[in-house]
């Protein structure tokens, strides 16, 4: 089964940047989920959307 969320740590490994810098960039992204009414979890984000915000597309569940 595919992880559903990814935490700021592999955030941060991912994108090969300080782990504050992955909170914020989380943050940010949780907004933009939260404007669009889905529910969001503090530290961490759906990998879906992580891979469509850096890739430009989403994974197949």
């Amino acid at each position: 089964m595919t992880q559903r969320y990814m935490s700021a740590k592999e955030v941060a490994a991912q994108l090969q940047i300080a782990k504050s810098t992955a909170y914020a960039v989380i943050r940010e992204w949780n907004k933009e989920l939260e404007e669009q009414g889905y529910f969001t979890k503090a530290g961490s984000i759906p990998t879906a959307y992580f891979h469509k915000k850096c890739y430009g597309f989403q994974l197949e569940q």
